[in-house]
């Protein structure tokens, strides 16, 4: 046999060998099969949404789906009468609208709870790139208080580590069983492992931003989105680090004015006190600025005068 159809042969029983092992192997966390259908976009109910569409963004994406087409289908729940509602996808239906689409690509999600998905929705909105930090926090936040409540045994003694570290320590010698629920390996990840597996965010900005969520009046922080302070993550922890009266005083002032304000500075400063008026001093001193060379002579003459008298 020559040495080519000896690599050919070869080469054949790997490719035999791993076609039998794709058989065999059951992927741990592939996703089932599930088939899309093709949806009446009048028939979606669109409301109770975590975040407005972006009329911007929609228009962006509309672009894109009038190229290449709908590339990922959107998520609808079928309602009572025999509608649907929609769980994920308000800025591609916006997009669609904007193309003059009927219909539209949806996967029916049914079986999801509720809890499951608002996590869908809010992880949606968290790979957005133009997602500002006021959102962002708010996000965060909100997806921290609905993993929790899916997964309770995370919302306490911190994360998992540190919860297989006190396994170690009661039961040092203990073999891992991955049928008991109780065992390290069982247990839901932490909040952070999971959203920054589920997002394309890093531990380090979930907690930044969970914790700028968790700590900051809602109100104010929705409120703060529509200002440039809302686009700057450093004020908006200096914001999370104030009292919650404090908090309370700045969105009234919010309220209060016309025109946002463009900094913390302007926000924090109270519009009810009047600045301190000018003292004799103080318009001297504007008057010596303006004066020539001429008129500053002239008036140490006068003042020699006035200590002469």
């Amino acid at each position: 046999m020559s040495n080519i159809a000896s690599f050919n042969r070869s080469l054949e029983r790997i490719q035999e060998k791993q076609s039998r092992n794709r058989e065999q192997v059951e992927v741990p966390n592939a996703i089932r099969p599930r088939h899309s259908m093709g949806v009446p976009i009048a028939d979606i109910v669109v409301e109770g949404r975590l975040r407005a569409v972006d009329s911007d963004a929609a228009t962006h994406l509309a672009e894109s789906m009038g190229r290449q087409g709908q590339l990922v289908p959107i998520h609808v729940r079928t309602l009572d009468d025999g509608g649907f509602k929609l769980a994920a996808g308000a800025h591609r239906i916006a997009a669609a609208e904007l193309l003059g689409w009927t219909e539209i690509e949806a996967f029916i999600i049914d079986e999801l709870p509720e809890d499951e998905l608002v996590l869908l929705e809010i992880d949606e909105n968290l790979y957005r790139a133009e997602l500002i930090p006021a959102h962002k926090s708010l996000f965060f936040a909100r997806r921290k208080e609905v993993y929790q409540r899916l997964y309770p045994e995370t919302g306490h003694g911190g994360d998992r580590k540190s919860l297989e570290y006190q396994d170690n320590i009661k039961w040092p010698n203990r073999p891992l069983d991955p049928d008991d629920q109780d065992s390290p390996e069982s247990r839901a990840p932490s909040f952070v492992e999971d959203t920054a597996a589920s997002t394309p965010w890093s531990p380090r900005t979930v907690r930044r931003y969970t914790r700028i969520g968790e700590h900051m009046d809602p109100d104010l922080l929705e409120a703060l989105a529509s200002t440039p302070i809302g686009h700057r993550t450093g004020d908006l922890e200096r914001i999370a680090d104030m009292e919650p009266e404090d908090q309370q005083q700045l969105l009234a002032r919010l309220k209060s004015v016309e025109a946002p304000p463009k900094t913390l500075a302007a926000l924090q400063k109270d519009p009810t006190s009047t600045p301190p008026r000018a003292g004799n001093v103080d318009r001297l001193k504007k008057l010596w600025a303006k004066s020539t060379e001429d008129e500053r002579s002239e008036f140490r003459e006068w003042l020699d005068l006035q200590g002469g008298e």
